[in-house]
């Protein structure tokens, strides 16, 4: 089976820089597998923090992690910055599936993709319910 070539930059519609630590580097020098789940998870809270006006703490809708997925192409390394790529590739009424990818420095195919589907569920009951507007709103302006 052939591996698909990996996303560029211009597939995606939001940006978020994040640093790679001396920790993050497993004994062969590149970033641990486990990392790119928190690059990840970075990503998607900046995302819906800024661009959803999502205020994790207190909204009465949430997102909850439901299923989430990495495809590597390339191994990344510290010190190198990665840039993480965000786009809305499925919208339901209370699910959302973010689309990531992960750039090193200097390159326009990702070294990585994955996906990350979130439920929006009632912050007092955790039932599954309506994907608030703001969010929606935000979401809706990114999808791929």
């Amino acid at each position: 089976m052939t591996k698909p070539a990996p996303l560029t930059k211009a597939d995606f519609r939001y940006f978020v820089d994040i640093q790679t630590r001396w920790a993050d580097n497993d004994m062969f020098g590149h970033v641990n597998n486990v990392e790119y789940y928190r690059f990840f998870e970075i990503a998607v809270v900046d995302f819906l923090m800024g661009p959803c006006q999502l205020d994790l703490f207190k909204a009465p809708a949430v997102p909850f992690a439901a299923e989430s997925k990495c495809r590597f192409f390339r191994p990344l390394s510290w010190p190198e910055k990665v840039v993480a790529g965000i786009r809305i590739e499925k919208l339901g009424r209370t699910s959302v599936t973010y689309g990531i990818g992960l750039f090193g420095e200097g390159s326009d195919q990702a070294a990585a993709e994955g996906h990350w589907v979130h439920v929006f569920v009632g912050r007092a009951d955790q039932r599954p319910t309506d994907i608030p507007p703001a969010p929606r709103a935000a979401f809706e302006a990114h999808l791929a």
